[in-house]
């Protein structure tokens, strides 16, 4: 039998070695698909305004880090259960606040209805009554309807990606689809069709970057950082490169 004073020594180090590599692990941060020009995917490359925001807040901190790209839903989850550190481009409201910390906001989004230009037969909201739409869970536009009384009137479909829900708009089935005014007119073009907004209630949601609640050194860090590049105006360029 092994002395006990050398198996406790062997079990110390091994707790040591993986609480060591545990800490070295570079932080992973969650990113969506399909979703232009914020997030998505080309020519092998994450890309997008909320990528390059990311990028640039580790570049100054001098700091590595990966980018883990999945469906929308599937990173929120993620980051939720601790599978992943922080997620970027996430708009903050209060059912999320229960769940997540969030950085500075670093810009707004704008969430409106949007249905084809084409489509003489929906012209107000009553026109959707009972009809199929896409949207995301909690988006504004949901949360508004759900306090004008109207939800339950309006059948929302969730799909993986924005670039699903225009193309089923494109496709003429859905009869609407719910995103952000930007990330809608940016696909409407890529696709080659003409869109129009049917109803525009969003005043701006904030959107931040977040970590799981409680994760106050990583939060501390890259927000610091944050604000630093938003004083100095090197956001305020990036978004203009985008938009």
């Amino acid at each position: 039998m092994m002395p006990t004073s050398k198996l406790t020594n062997i079990l110390s180090l091994l707790i040591f070695l993986f609480a060591n590599t545990a800490y070295s692990k570079d932080p992973v941060c969650g990113i969506a698909t399909g979703f232009p020009p914020y997030q998505f995917h080309s020519s092998g490359t994450v890309t997008g305004f909320d990528a390059e925001v990311v990028r640039l807040i580790f570049d100054r901190l001098n700091e590595p880090f990966v980018f883990e790209q999945d469906e929308w839903d599937e990173v929120v989850n993620k980051l939720r259960f601790g599978k992943i550190d922080l997620v970027t481009g996430m708009e903050i409201n209060e059912i999320r606040k229960n769940f997540f910390d969030f950085t500075t906001a670093y810009y707004h989004r704008y969430d409106v209805v949007f249905v084809r230009k084409d489509d003489d037969a929906t012209q107000t909201i009553e026109d959707l009554y009972n009809k199929i739409i896409t949207g995301d869970r909690h988006s504004f536009v949901e949360t508004y309807w759900q306090k004008k009384g109207i939800r339950n009137k309006i059948r929302i479909k969730q799909i993986k990606s924005k670039e699903q829900s225009m193309r089923l708009l494109y496709e003429s089935k859905t009869k609407a689809a719910i995103m952000p005014k930007s990330v809608g007119l940016y696909l409407a073009r890529q696709m080659g069709f003409e869109v129009r907004i049917l109803a525009n209630p969003d005043s701006g949601s904030p959107v931040a970057i977040a970590v799981k609640k409680g994760n106050r050194e990583l939060l501390t860090k890259i927000d610091t950082m944050l604000q630093e590049l938003i004083e100095k105006g090197e956001i305020d360029r990036l978004y203009k490169k985008w938009f």
